[in-house]
């Protein structure tokens, strides 16, 4: 992996697919850190222009550059350019709708003193107002939910979970590809005897998507990615893909056994809940649904339909969460 020397000793990967506008909070709550003088910041951007550091507070980190990539289309590919570019000795990322707290880089620089390839954070819900946010958080970063004890995982949030850079060399030419779908690079690193670690006093705030129709498209897709990957890892002959796939109405129930007790655990409002449980099972129904074809069917071009959930989140926002996402003060 090439880099240029610096005295930074954590670089935190941010991809602007959006421009400096789609960033400018998630600058702030980085300008916030207590180890940001610690830190270097790589923005993965199309190109320079449009781009002030001094106005985005660059010059408040031990550096901060921008990493020139062209159109973005992929937020794996990106996210490499990103990383194969760092100086620093751990590499984080972080999205531009994750906004963490003061002391997550010094927690997650903490943690990584001692030998684990990855460290990941805890992870709390940025638009708690919304049903829709409530599911697809539960969904997909319920097991991340504080409170949570500090520990081996064997899976870390994706897109906001810090590595060493040198267990990150041997994947320098598919990195982009590991990073699309994270757990794949997790589950690579496990195999080769590395370790992964949960940081609770990590925290970031993750913005999740809350529209409905935009609920419905992620998850489908979501599905049909896990289902594809169940086959292809199991080796599955087309008939047994076939009959797997028309059992797909029991997948809810036997992902209910999981998602259960996380939503005993996450701080949904009293008021909410009985919506939220519904929304979290038809959801599972949706997702049934994108496993069953993507058994039938494979993977087709669902990853890149899902970067248009990651790299645009403002636009599967409900009205209320944008709104409200406008409306917020900057962080000191």
């Amino acid at each position: 992996m090439s880099h240029s020397p610096s005295s930074a000793e954590l670089s935190v990967v941010l991809v602007a697919g959006t421009g400096p506008s789609g960033i400018a909070r998630t600058m702030q709550h980085l300008r916030a850190q207590t180890a940001r003088h610690r830190m270097e910041v790589l923005i993965v951007a199309e190109s320079s222009a449009g781009f002030d550091l001094a106005a985005l507070g660059g010059g408040d980190f031990a550096a901060c550059r921008i990493v020139e990539v062209g159109p973005i289309t992929e937020r794996g590919a990106a996210a490499a350019s990103g990383m194969l570019a760092a100086s620093s000795p751990i590499v984080g990322l972080i999205e531009d709708h994750s906004y963490p707290e003061p002391e997550w880089a010094e927690a997650l620089l903490r943690a990584h003193a001692g030998a684990w390839a990855g460290v990941g954070p805890a992870v709390c819900n940025a638009n708690p107002a919304s049903v829709g946010s409530w599911v697809n958080y539960i969904l997909s970063y319920g097991g991340f939910a504080p409170p949570q004890a500090a520990g081996e995982r064997d899976l870390l949030p994706w897109h906001n979970s810090a590595y060493k850079r040198d267990v990150l060399a041997p994947f320098a030419d598919r990195l982009g590809p590991l990073l699309e779908w994270e757990g794949a690079l997790q589950a690579e690193l496990r195999s080769r005897g590395h370790t992964l670690y949960l940081e609770p006093t990590a925290r970031t705030h993750h913005s999740n998507v809350s529209a409905a129709w935009s609920t419905v498209g992620l998850n489908t897709q979501r599905g049909r990615i896990l289902g594809a990957q169940r086959a292809q890892r199991e080796r599955w002959p087309a008939w047994r893909r076939i009959v797997q796939a028309a059992a797909f109405p029991l997948f809810p129930l036997l992902q209910l056994r999981h998602v259960l007790p996380q939503m005993q655990r996450v701080p949904v409002p009293e008021s909410m809940r009985t919506r939220v449980t519904l929304g979290v099972v038809a959801t599972l129904g949706v997702l049934a649904v994108g496993e069953a074809w993507g058994l039938v069917a494979g993977e087709g071009d669902a990853v890149a339909r899902m970067e248009d959930y990651e790299l645009y989140r403002a636009r599967h926002l409900s009205r209320h969460d944008r709104e409200a996402s406008l409306a917020l003060a900057p962080v000191a």
